[in-house]
């Protein structure tokens, strides 16, 4: 029997409970388990460290909801190091340092609770037949009341639209595959350097060009192509001015959305309504290092390659600060011989 995915909420402190509390009640919705764990990571750096070392080496698939107001320090550190992905949910709302940190800090942000518990249904749907449908229900039962509002207004009914046949679990060879939507080919430059960046993990990765604006119906059709796949499946939006591709597809989708748009720090992709769940990470190289960290269960091949990164990393971090500590040593060698 497959383990029960886990969503794990570490916030930096325990003032922000109420926040924590409706995340948990939110994730509870869509049949999901949640742990709170409080671990600052300015007051207590290495006991945070400790904790993403304990839930990395978790069978369960894992999900961390880093829940820190002022600088995001929290998200930042745990999505460098972790082989799981990390979602950020400030407690105070449009908290832009979720989206500044460095290459390798490779957080996602969304804003809204809500939308964070689907966005982890929609991860986690491919492991567990409790979450996918308990997500489709979710998905059917909105539009449901929009098309039973629009013919109360209109005095009209129809058998309306025909839902997405259930989530199918994923093969347990099947490789993840990340789909790049764009709204337009005059991006693909962006395209590719998203390709190129999920590559350097052995993901593969395929660009598709559909408007949500233009083409609607077309991209509806898209997501339910994707929706029935028994790959593991990551989409990223990549649509400049007002971002409708990444908040219809994630409304739609039963597999993660991330917008990664080209113009880079689009508050739109942020501003969605409750069920469109997309998830914002500005820079390329994060985004791909976010799927990584979402098929490094799956995949081998994937979690060799992140684990990878990550200490390569880590070791140049090291390295450079060796070189300065020796070039002190030589400098003070020096200074103590000139003195004699």
């Amino acid at each position: 029997m497959a383990a029960a995915p886990l969503v794990v909420i570490a916030a930096g402190s325990d003032s922000d409970m109420p926040h924590l509390e409706t995340l948990k009640k939110e994730l509870g919705k869509f049949k999901i388990d949640a742990d709170i764990r409080i671990c600052s990571a300015h007051k207590q750096p290495g006991r945070l460290e400790s904790l993403i070392a304990e839930y990395s080496k978790s069978a369960r698939p894992v999900m961390l909801v880093g829940c820190a107001g002022g600088t995001d320090a929290l998200s930042g550190t745990a999505s460098y190091l972790s082989t799981f992905p990390v979602v950020s949910c400030p407690p105070d709302g449009m908290n832009n340092t979720c989206l500044t940190n460095p290459p390798g800090s490779s957080n996602a942000f969304i804003v809204k609770p809500a939308n964070v518990a689907k966005f982890a249904a929609q991860m986690f749907a491919r492991h567990s037949k409790d979450i996918a449908t308990a997500l489709e229900a979710s998905i059917a039962e909105k539009i449901t009341k929009l098309e039973q509002a629009d013919a109360k207004l209109t005095g009209k009914s129809d058998a309306g639209t025909p839902h997405a046949a259930g989530t199918p679990s994923s093969a347990a060879d099947a490789k993840p595959l990340v789909v790049i939507a764009a709204g337009s080919d005059s991006d693909m430059p962006h395209l590719e350097t998203l390709k190129k960046e999920l590559a350097k993990f052995k993901i593969d990765a395929e660009i598709r060009i559909c408007s949500a604006h233009k083409q609607p119906a077309r991209l509806e059709a898209l997501i339910a192509e994707f929706g029935k796949s028994e790959r593991p499946v990551m989409m990223v939006g990549c649509a400049g001015g007002t971002d409708a591709l990444s908040g219809t597809a994630s409304y739609l989708a039963n597999f993660p959305v991330v917008s990664c748009p080209p113009d880079g720090m689009n508050n739109t992709c942020l501003t969605n309504p409750p069920g469109s769940s997309n998830a914002f990470i500005v820079k390329p190289a994060n985004v791909a290092k976010f799927a990584a960290q979402l098929f490094s269960r799956s995949s081998k091949e994937v979690s060799a390659a992140l684990v990878a990164n990550i200490a390569e990393k880590i070791a140049k971090l090291e390295g450079a600060d060796e070189q300065l500590t020796k070039k002190r040593r030589i400098e003070s060698g020096c200074g103590a011989a000139q003195g004699a």
